[in-house]
């Protein structure tokens, strides 16, 4: 009982650090194919706006184009609201119950590093919402990469405490789950990159082979544009004149004798 009551406590240590490593390994595994700039960029705004919405006291230099004035300005701290709780313990449970069993420890023996905990846990589910509005099929692919590491952070936090064969291998066993998901993400990053060059390429093809068209039908639209715009202040001029050549002139009252 003592024995794992110290496992369960060294994991719960690990917690804090899991869930920073879990989300740089999400951003830089969405982010290394091809140095996809577009995709960096986007997931960059992804992660400043999970900030923003969880944190308002963020620091003006972990934002991107951040507003001098604006974060001159104090604002409240994130603080964890019930909300906020069920949330997490909702996703944990549903992702990764072993790690909803260690919170629940550490909410009765450590309420600092538990609200900690959830604060991290809040921030990624966060983000892993934001991807879902964009990409369902990243999200799922990104869910189950972050319960294949904290699976294989918990065996390893578990390692601490002794070795065993059976231990080794569920870490073994768990290390393959893990870069599995890995590599499912980045297929489907490579997939989406690959999209993405064709419809390019079938772009740079047709304003390559059809130039004169292109312009010409380019042209068309703007001189029709122009010339529409033309006429409606021209139909509008016409008919105020109109307008106020058939105003009935004010009716003049007869001058008392």
């Amino acid at each position: 009982m003592r024995l794992a009551g110290q496992i369960i406590f060294v994991a719960v240590l690990s917690i804090g650090g899991l869930l920073s490593a879990q989300s740089g390994d999400a951003k830089s595994s969405t982010t290394s194919v091809n140095g996809n700039h577009d995709k960096a960029d986007r997931d960059k705004v992804d992660r400043d706006k999970a900030d923003q919405q969880t944190d308002p006291g963020l620091k003006a230099s972990t934002r991107t184009f951040a507003n001098p004035k604006k974060d001159a300005k104090a604002k409240a701290p994130f603080s964890v609201t019930p909300e906020r709780e069920a949330a997490v313990m909702t996703f944990v449970q549903r992702n990764h119950a072993e790690l909803a069993e260690l919170l629940g420890y550490l909410k009765t023996s450590q309420p600092e590093e538990y609200e900690r905990a959830i604060k991290e846990i809040f921030r990624t589910t966060e983000r892993l919402n934001l991807i879902q509005d964009r990409d369902p099929l990243q999200y799922e692919l990104e869910v189950a990469a972050w319960t294949a590491q904290s699976r294989v952070q918990l065996l390893a936090a578990r390692l601490k405490m002794g070795s065993s064969d059976e231990l080794l291998k569920q870490l073994r066993e768990g290390l393959k789950t893990q870069n599995e998901a890995k590599i499912a993400v980045l297929k489907h990053e490579r997939q989406k990159v690959a999209d993405r060059l064709s419809k390019i390429d079938s772009d740079i093809a047709r304003f390559d082979g059809d130039r004169e068209k292109v312009v010409d039908r380019q042209l068309q639209l703007l001189t029709r544009t122009a010339g529409e715009g033309r006429s409606g202040k021209l139909g509008a001029k016409n008919a105020a004149k109109q307008a106020k050549k058939n105003a009935v002139p004010p009716a003049i009252k007869p001058t008392n004798q």
